[in-house]
Protein backbone atom coordinates (compact mmCIF):
# COMPACT_ATOMS: atom_id res chain seq x y z
CA UNK A 1 0.00 0.00 0.00
CA UNK A 2 2.95 2.33 0.77
CA UNK A 3 4.55 1.88 -2.23
CA UNK A 4 1.00 2.52 -4.32
CA UNK A 5 1.29 5.86 -2.53
CA UNK A 6 4.98 6.55 -3.13
CA UNK A 7 3.97 5.51 -6.87
CA UNK A 8 0.85 8.33 -7.32
CA UNK A 9 3.23 10.65 -5.26
CA UNK A 10 5.86 10.65 -7.71
CA UNK A 11 3.49 10.28 -11.23
CA UNK A 12 1.60 13.25 -9.60
CA UNK A 13 4.85 15.53 -8.85
CA UNK A 14 6.36 14.34 -12.04
CA UNK A 15 3.14 15.41 -14.14
CA UNK A 16 2.88 18.56 -12.81
CA UNK A 17 6.51 19.36 -13.55
CA UNK A 18 6.13 18.04 -17.10
CA UNK A 19 2.75 19.73 -17.63
CA UNK A 20 5.24 23.19 -16.78
CA UNK A 21 7.98 22.60 -18.83
CA UNK A 22 5.60 21.94 -21.64
CA UNK A 23 4.01 24.97 -21.70
CA UNK A 24 7.14 27.09 -20.05
CA UNK A 25 6.73 29.87 -18.21
CA UNK A 26 5.06 33.12 -18.49
CA UNK A 27 7.79 35.14 -17.68
CA UNK A 28 11.73 34.03 -17.79
CA UNK A 29 14.04 34.78 -14.98
CA UNK A 30 17.25 36.54 -16.44
CA UNK A 31 19.53 33.62 -15.51
CA UNK A 32 17.15 31.05 -17.65
CA UNK A 33 17.53 33.15 -20.63
CA UNK A 34 21.44 33.45 -19.51
CA UNK A 35 21.62 29.58 -19.37
CA UNK A 36 19.56 29.16 -22.78
CA UNK A 37 21.98 31.45 -24.37
CA UNK A 38 25.04 30.03 -23.33
CA UNK A 39 23.39 26.30 -24.38
CA UNK A 40 22.99 27.92 -27.72
CA UNK A 41 26.76 29.02 -28.05
CA UNK A 42 28.13 26.14 -27.25
CA UNK A 43 25.93 24.13 -29.62
CA UNK A 44 26.19 26.80 -33.01
CA UNK A 45 30.02 27.61 -32.44
CA UNK A 46 31.48 25.43 -29.46
CA UNK A 47 32.13 28.79 -27.09
CA UNK A 48 31.26 29.33 -23.76
CA UNK A 49 29.13 32.55 -23.97
CA UNK A 50 25.98 34.15 -24.67
CA UNK A 51 24.86 33.94 -28.14
CA UNK A 52 21.16 34.51 -30.11
CA UNK A 53 17.75 36.70 -29.55
CA UNK A 54 17.75 38.66 -25.98
CA UNK A 55 21.55 39.30 -25.65
CA UNK A 56 21.74 42.27 -23.52
CA UNK A 57 23.51 45.11 -24.90
CA UNK A 58 25.78 45.06 -21.77
CA UNK A 59 25.73 41.19 -21.30
CA UNK A 60 26.91 39.57 -18.38
CA UNK A 61 30.01 37.59 -18.80
CA UNK A 62 29.54 33.82 -19.20
CA UNK A 63 32.32 32.97 -17.16
CA UNK A 64 30.22 34.44 -14.23
CA UNK A 65 27.43 31.57 -14.56
CA UNK A 66 27.97 28.01 -13.45
CA UNK A 67 29.00 25.46 -16.36
CA UNK A 68 26.72 22.26 -15.41
CA UNK A 69 23.36 23.41 -16.74
CA UNK A 70 24.63 25.04 -19.71
CA UNK A 71 26.67 22.11 -20.88
CA UNK A 72 23.94 20.00 -19.94
CA UNK A 73 21.48 21.70 -22.26
CA UNK A 74 23.94 22.06 -25.03
CA UNK A 75 24.61 18.99 -25.14
CA UNK A 76 20.35 18.64 -25.96
CA UNK A 77 20.83 21.02 -28.23
CA UNK A 78 23.20 19.03 -29.99
CA UNK A 79 21.49 15.82 -30.15
CA UNK A 80 17.76 17.71 -30.81
CA UNK A 81 18.12 20.51 -32.25
CA UNK A 82 17.81 24.30 -30.66
CA UNK A 83 14.67 22.93 -28.50
CA UNK A 84 14.18 24.72 -25.65
CA UNK A 85 11.22 22.77 -24.28
CA UNK A 86 12.88 19.19 -24.75
CA UNK A 87 15.69 20.03 -22.39
CA UNK A 88 13.12 21.89 -20.24
CA UNK A 89 11.06 18.13 -20.40
CA UNK A 90 14.71 16.42 -19.17
CA UNK A 91 15.39 18.97 -16.47
CA UNK A 92 11.64 18.01 -15.27
CA UNK A 93 12.64 14.53 -15.61
CA UNK A 94 15.74 14.99 -13.13
CA UNK A 95 13.74 17.22 -10.79
CA UNK A 96 11.26 14.82 -10.54
CA UNK A 97 13.76 11.95 -9.50
CA UNK A 98 14.38 14.04 -6.06
CA UNK A 99 10.62 12.86 -4.82
CA UNK A 100 11.51 9.25 -4.31
CA UNK A 101 14.89 9.74 -2.83
CA UNK A 102 13.60 12.49 -0.60
CA UNK A 103 11.29 9.57 0.64
CA UNK A 104 14.67 6.93 0.55
CA UNK A 105 15.89 10.07 2.81
CA UNK A 106 12.67 10.24 5.28
CA UNK A 107 12.62 6.64 5.23
CA UNK A 108 16.65 6.06 6.49
CA UNK A 109 16.24 8.97 9.35
CA UNK A 110 12.71 8.22 10.99
CA UNK A 111 11.00 5.55 8.81
CA UNK A 112 8.04 5.36 5.67
CA UNK A 113 5.59 8.17 7.28
CA UNK A 114 8.64 10.44 7.34
CA UNK A 115 9.85 9.45 3.82
CA UNK A 116 6.09 9.68 2.17
CA UNK A 117 5.16 13.06 3.76
CA UNK A 118 8.81 14.52 2.40
CA UNK A 119 7.96 13.23 -0.96
CA UNK A 120 4.65 14.53 -0.92
CA UNK A 121 6.24 17.98 0.19
CA UNK A 122 8.55 17.77 -2.56
CA UNK A 123 6.19 16.93 -5.10
CA UNK A 124 3.29 19.60 -4.53
CA UNK A 125 5.88 22.62 -3.42
CA UNK A 126 4.60 25.53 -6.05
CA UNK A 127 7.85 27.10 -6.34
CA UNK A 128 9.80 23.74 -7.64
CA UNK A 129 6.34 23.27 -9.84
CA UNK A 130 6.69 26.31 -11.61
CA UNK A 131 10.30 26.38 -11.96
CA UNK A 132 9.94 23.61 -14.28
CA UNK A 133 8.73 26.01 -16.65
CA UNK A 134 12.56 27.38 -17.05
CA UNK A 135 16.40 26.36 -17.63
CA UNK A 136 17.33 27.32 -13.46
CA UNK A 137 19.35 25.11 -11.72
CA UNK A 138 17.78 24.34 -8.63
CA UNK A 139 15.99 21.15 -9.89
CA UNK A 140 18.79 19.65 -10.84
CA UNK A 141 21.25 20.88 -8.01
CA UNK A 142 18.18 19.73 -5.72
CA UNK A 143 18.07 15.64 -7.08
CA UNK A 144 22.36 15.86 -7.37
CA UNK A 145 22.19 17.12 -3.69
CA UNK A 146 20.02 14.83 -2.19
CA UNK A 147 21.83 11.73 -3.79
CA UNK A 148 24.89 12.52 -2.56
CA UNK A 149 23.59 12.31 1.03
CA UNK A 150 22.22 9.24 0.70
CA UNK A 151 25.82 8.19 -1.03
CA UNK A 152 27.35 9.47 2.16
CA UNK A 153 25.23 7.44 4.23
CA UNK A 154 25.91 4.40 2.63
CA UNK A 155 29.40 5.25 2.42
CA UNK A 156 29.52 5.34 6.44
CA UNK A 157 27.49 1.89 6.53
CA UNK A 158 30.07 0.41 4.31
CA UNK A 159 33.71 -0.58 5.26
CA UNK A 160 34.98 -0.24 1.69
CA UNK A 161 37.41 3.03 0.27
CA UNK A 162 35.54 2.60 -2.85
CA UNK A 163 32.37 3.46 -1.70
CA UNK A 164 33.54 7.07 -1.20
CA UNK A 165 34.28 7.86 -4.66
CA UNK A 166 30.75 8.36 -5.57
CA UNK A 167 29.01 10.70 -3.17
CA UNK A 168 32.59 12.47 -4.18
CA UNK A 169 31.54 12.57 -8.06
CA UNK A 170 27.94 13.43 -7.40
CA UNK A 171 29.41 16.15 -5.50
CA UNK A 172 31.80 17.25 -7.69
CA UNK A 173 29.07 17.41 -10.63
CA UNK A 174 26.86 19.57 -7.82
CA UNK A 175 29.39 22.07 -7.71
CA UNK A 176 29.72 22.22 -11.41
CA UNK A 177 25.88 23.37 -11.12
CA UNK A 178 25.97 25.66 -7.88
CA UNK A 179 29.59 26.36 -7.23
CA UNK A 180 29.48 26.99 -3.71
CA UNK A 181 29.52 23.08 -3.15
CA UNK A 182 32.77 22.67 -3.93
CA UNK A 183 33.15 24.74 -0.90
CA UNK A 184 30.53 22.35 0.80
CA UNK A 185 31.94 19.76 0.04
CA UNK A 186 35.46 20.50 1.62
CA UNK A 187 33.03 21.01 4.66
CA UNK A 188 31.60 17.40 4.37
CA UNK A 189 35.36 16.06 4.32
CA UNK A 190 36.18 17.52 7.49
CA UNK A 191 33.40 16.00 9.21
CA UNK A 192 34.39 12.52 7.57
CA UNK A 193 37.90 12.94 9.01
CA UNK A 194 37.14 14.03 12.03
CA UNK A 195 34.17 11.18 12.65
CA UNK A 196 35.11 8.50 14.96
CA UNK A 197 36.09 5.14 13.24
CA UNK A 198 33.23 2.58 13.27
CA UNK A 199 34.88 -0.81 14.56
CA UNK A 200 36.66 -2.84 12.03
CA UNK A 201 36.61 0.38 9.74
CA UNK A 202 38.76 2.39 7.73
CA UNK A 203 40.60 5.45 9.46
CA UNK A 204 38.30 8.76 8.22
CA UNK A 205 41.58 10.22 6.92
CA UNK A 206 41.27 8.15 3.98
CA UNK A 207 37.75 8.25 3.48
CA UNK A 208 38.25 12.11 3.40
CA UNK A 209 40.93 12.19 0.85
CA UNK A 210 38.66 10.37 -1.43
CA UNK A 211 35.66 11.76 -1.20
CA UNK A 212 37.59 15.37 -1.85
CA UNK A 213 39.60 14.11 -4.77
CA UNK A 214 36.84 12.44 -6.62
CA UNK A 215 34.91 15.81 -6.15
CA UNK A 216 37.72 17.50 -7.47
CA UNK A 217 38.00 14.72 -10.51
CA UNK A 218 35.40 16.01 -11.97
CA UNK A 219 35.94 19.83 -11.84
CA UNK A 220 39.71 19.00 -13.02
CA UNK A 221 38.73 19.49 -16.94
CA UNK A 222 36.91 22.99 -16.58
CA UNK A 223 39.17 24.32 -14.65
CA UNK A 224 41.83 23.18 -16.79
CA UNK A 225 39.78 24.57 -19.54
CA UNK A 226 39.59 28.06 -17.40
CA UNK A 227 43.13 28.46 -17.09
CA UNK A 228 43.81 28.05 -20.59
CA UNK A 229 41.34 30.69 -21.48
CA UNK A 230 42.54 33.55 -18.40
CA UNK A 231 45.51 32.39 -17.75
CA UNK A 232 44.68 32.18 -14.22
CA UNK A 233 43.35 29.44 -11.91
CA UNK A 234 39.08 29.80 -11.70
CA UNK A 235 37.95 26.41 -10.42
CA UNK A 236 34.64 26.75 -11.88
CA UNK A 237 33.33 30.42 -12.34
CA UNK A 238 34.08 34.06 -11.83
CA UNK A 239 31.00 35.09 -10.30
CA UNK A 240 31.97 35.04 -6.50
CA UNK A 241 33.66 38.16 -6.42
CA UNK A 242 30.07 39.71 -7.97
CA UNK A 243 28.41 38.21 -5.27
CA UNK A 244 30.96 39.02 -2.45
CA UNK A 245 30.65 42.54 -3.67
CA UNK A 246 26.70 42.55 -4.00
CA UNK A 247 26.42 40.72 -0.47
CA UNK A 248 29.03 43.27 1.31
CA UNK A 249 26.71 46.78 0.57
CA UNK A 250 25.15 46.91 3.79
CA UNK A 251 23.01 49.79 2.75
CA UNK A 252 20.86 47.22 0.87
CA UNK A 253 19.81 45.59 4.25
CA UNK A 254 20.92 42.55 2.51
CA UNK A 255 18.47 42.47 -0.05
CA UNK A 256 20.48 42.03 -3.75
CA UNK A 257 17.76 44.48 -5.34
CA UNK A 258 18.57 47.41 -3.99
CA UNK A 259 22.22 46.90 -3.98
CA UNK A 260 22.55 48.73 -8.22
CA UNK A 261 19.71 51.46 -7.25
CA UNK A 262 21.90 52.16 -3.80
CA UNK A 263 24.83 52.23 -5.68
CA UNK A 264 23.56 54.63 -8.75
CA UNK A 265 22.17 56.95 -5.87
CA UNK A 266 25.46 57.51 -3.75
CA UNK A 267 27.63 57.78 -6.73
CA UNK A 268 27.00 60.39 -9.31
CA UNK A 269 29.83 59.64 -11.54
CA UNK A 270 28.49 55.92 -11.76
CA UNK A 271 24.58 56.71 -13.46
CA UNK A 272 27.08 59.57 -15.28
CA UNK A 273 28.90 56.67 -16.90
CA UNK A 274 25.43 54.18 -17.39
CA UNK A 275 24.09 57.04 -19.98
CA UNK A 276 27.57 57.68 -21.54
CA UNK A 277 27.93 54.17 -22.03
CA UNK A 278 24.50 52.74 -22.74
CA UNK A 279 22.23 55.78 -23.30
CA UNK A 280 20.06 54.42 -21.10
CA UNK A 281 18.67 55.22 -18.32
CA UNK A 282 20.58 54.52 -15.36
CA UNK A 283 17.88 53.02 -13.20
CA UNK A 284 17.78 49.74 -15.96
CA UNK A 285 21.43 49.32 -15.98
CA UNK A 286 22.32 45.74 -15.65
CA UNK A 287 23.58 45.02 -12.13
CA UNK A 288 26.67 43.49 -13.47
CA UNK A 289 27.84 46.59 -15.94
CA UNK A 290 27.34 48.78 -12.59
CA UNK A 291 29.57 46.73 -10.65
CA UNK A 292 32.03 46.27 -13.44
CA UNK A 293 32.29 50.21 -13.89
CA UNK A 294 33.26 50.08 -10.39
CA UNK A 295 36.02 47.47 -10.88
CA UNK A 296 36.92 49.48 -13.85
CA UNK A 297 37.38 52.91 -11.96
CA UNK A 298 38.85 51.85 -8.78
CA UNK A 299 41.59 48.93 -9.40
CA UNK A 300 41.91 48.98 -13.53
CA UNK A 301 44.76 46.76 -13.35
CA UNK A 302 43.30 43.79 -11.60
CA UNK A 303 40.41 41.26 -13.48
CA UNK A 304 37.16 42.65 -12.60
CA UNK A 305 35.96 39.39 -10.75
CA UNK A 306 39.33 39.72 -8.29
CA UNK A 307 38.84 43.60 -8.14
CA UNK A 308 35.07 43.24 -6.94
CA UNK A 309 35.98 40.36 -4.55
CA UNK A 310 38.57 42.44 -2.95
CA UNK A 311 36.47 45.33 -2.61
CA UNK A 312 33.88 43.18 -1.21
CA UNK A 313 35.45 41.82 1.45
CA UNK A 314 37.26 45.71 2.74
CA UNK A 315 33.90 46.80 3.19
CA UNK A 316 33.07 43.50 5.15
CA UNK A 317 35.88 44.49 7.32
CA UNK A 318 35.04 47.92 7.30
CA UNK A 319 31.49 47.23 8.30
CA UNK A 320 32.56 44.96 11.39
CA UNK A 321 35.10 47.77 12.34
CA UNK A 322 33.13 50.18 12.33
CA UNK A 323 29.32 48.74 14.07
CA UNK A 324 30.18 45.34 14.68
CA UNK A 325 26.57 45.83 16.40
CA UNK A 326 25.18 46.64 13.29
CA UNK A 327 27.19 43.98 10.72
CA UNK A 328 25.43 41.18 13.20
CA UNK A 329 22.12 42.55 12.48
CA UNK A 330 23.10 42.66 8.63
CA UNK A 331 23.68 39.22 8.39
CA UNK A 332 21.00 37.57 10.71
CA UNK A 333 18.79 39.64 7.80
CA UNK A 334 20.74 37.86 5.38
CA UNK A 335 20.23 34.37 6.77
CA UNK A 336 16.46 35.41 7.31
CA UNK A 337 15.82 35.86 3.88
CA UNK A 338 17.35 32.57 2.32
CA UNK A 339 14.95 30.72 4.68
CA UNK A 340 12.27 32.51 6.04
CA UNK A 341 11.68 34.60 3.10
CA UNK A 342 10.99 32.28 -0.07
CA UNK A 343 10.23 32.64 -3.80
CA UNK A 344 8.32 35.77 -4.01
CA UNK A 345 5.98 34.23 -6.54
CA UNK A 346 4.68 32.19 -3.62
CA UNK A 347 5.22 34.29 -0.83
CA UNK A 348 3.88 37.17 -1.93
CA UNK A 349 0.41 35.73 -0.97
CA UNK A 350 -0.35 34.68 2.45
CA UNK A 351 -1.39 30.74 2.12
CA UNK A 352 1.66 30.67 0.00
CA UNK A 353 3.93 32.48 2.98
CA UNK A 354 2.17 30.18 5.82
CA UNK A 355 3.35 26.92 3.48
CA UNK A 356 6.73 28.21 3.12
CA UNK A 357 6.98 28.98 7.20
CA UNK A 358 5.58 25.79 8.02
CA UNK A 359 7.75 23.78 6.02
CA UNK A 360 10.81 25.42 7.36
CA UNK A 361 9.73 24.72 11.29
CA UNK A 362 8.40 21.50 10.81
CA UNK A 363 12.10 21.16 9.08
CA UNK A 364 13.91 22.74 12.31
CA UNK A 365 11.89 20.19 14.33
CA UNK A 366 12.77 17.06 11.78
CA UNK A 367 16.68 17.92 12.28
CA UNK A 368 16.13 18.38 16.29
CA UNK A 369 14.51 14.94 16.61
CA UNK A 370 17.40 13.20 14.89
CA UNK A 371 20.23 15.01 16.80
CA UNK A 372 19.94 12.27 19.42
CA UNK A 373 18.99 8.91 17.50
CA UNK A 374 21.51 9.74 14.22
CA UNK A 375 24.23 11.32 15.09
CA UNK A 376 25.54 10.87 11.67
CA UNK A 377 22.60 12.02 9.42
CA UNK A 378 22.21 15.00 11.62
CA UNK A 379 25.68 15.92 10.85
CA UNK A 380 25.83 15.43 7.59
CA UNK A 381 22.64 17.24 7.10
CA UNK A 382 23.29 19.77 9.32
CA UNK A 383 26.26 20.90 7.85
CA UNK A 384 24.62 20.98 4.39
CA UNK A 385 22.29 23.85 6.04
CA UNK A 386 24.81 25.94 7.88
CA UNK A 387 27.24 25.54 4.86
CA UNK A 388 24.24 27.08 2.41
CA UNK A 389 23.62 29.42 5.01
CA UNK A 390 26.92 31.01 5.25
CA UNK A 391 27.36 31.32 1.73
CA UNK A 392 24.36 33.19 1.03
CA UNK A 393 25.27 35.30 4.30
CA UNK A 394 28.54 36.22 2.72
CA UNK A 395 27.61 36.45 -0.67
CA UNK A 396 23.81 36.87 -1.81
CA UNK A 397 21.42 36.49 0.28
CA UNK A 398 18.83 34.03 -2.32
CA UNK A 399 15.67 31.88 -1.51
CA UNK A 400 17.67 30.21 -4.67
CA UNK A 401 20.08 28.85 -2.33
CA UNK A 402 17.04 27.06 -0.05
CA UNK A 403 15.51 25.98 -2.99
CA UNK A 404 18.44 24.14 -4.18
CA UNK A 405 18.11 21.97 -0.52
CA UNK A 406 14.17 21.19 -0.58
CA UNK A 407 14.75 17.83 -0.79
CA UNK A 408 16.69 17.86 2.00
CA UNK A 409 14.48 20.29 3.58
CA UNK A 410 11.16 18.08 2.87
CA UNK A 411 12.85 14.84 4.08
CA UNK A 412 13.38 16.51 7.82
CA UNK A 413 9.68 18.10 7.25
CA UNK A 414 8.35 14.84 6.89
CA UNK A 415 10.54 13.39 10.22
CA UNK A 416 8.75 16.75 11.97
CA UNK A 417 5.22 15.62 10.75
CA UNK A 418 5.94 11.76 11.55
CA UNK A 419 6.74 12.69 14.81
CA UNK A 420 3.67 15.50 15.29
CA UNK A 421 1.34 12.51 14.20
CA UNK A 422 3.07 10.30 16.77
CA UNK A 423 2.37 12.33 19.65
CA UNK A 424 -0.87 13.33 18.63
CA UNK A 425 -1.64 9.39 18.35
CA UNK A 426 -0.49 8.99 22.10
CA UNK A 427 -2.73 11.38 23.50
CA UNK A 428 -6.19 9.63 22.74
CA UNK A 429 -4.80 6.19 23.99
CA UNK A 430 -3.96 8.02 27.28
CA UNK A 431 -7.15 9.66 27.69
CA UNK A 432 -8.83 6.52 27.01
CA UNK A 433 -6.99 4.79 29.62
CA UNK A 434 -8.98 2.96 32.23
CA UNK A 435 -8.03 3.27 35.99
CA UNK A 436 -8.86 0.40 38.34
CA UNK A 437 -10.53 1.12 41.21
CA UNK A 438 -9.74 0.14 44.49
Amino acid sequence: MRLIVLMLIVIAGLGLRLEAAWHGAESNLPDSAAYERIARGLEQRGEFRQVGPGVPEQPQAASNYSPGLPLLVGGVFSVVGDDVRLARILLALIGAAAIPLTYLLGVRISGTGAGLAGAALLAFYPTLIADAGMLLTEPLAGTLIVGAVLLLLRARDSARLTDWVPPGLVLGLTALVRPEYLAITALLAVAVWLAPARRGGLRPLLPAMVLMLSALVVIAPWTARNYAEMGRIVPISTGGGQTVFAGSYLPSGGDPQKVTPGLLRSDPWLARQVRLRTGADPETAPPDFVFRLIAERDHPDVPTDEALAMMGRRQYVDALIRDPVGFAAFLAAKAHRIWWRGRSELTDRTPGKLLHWLIAALSLAGLAAIARSRPWEFRIIALLLVGATMVGVLFVASPRRALALWPVVSSLSGVGIALAASVLARRPQTRDRTVAIP
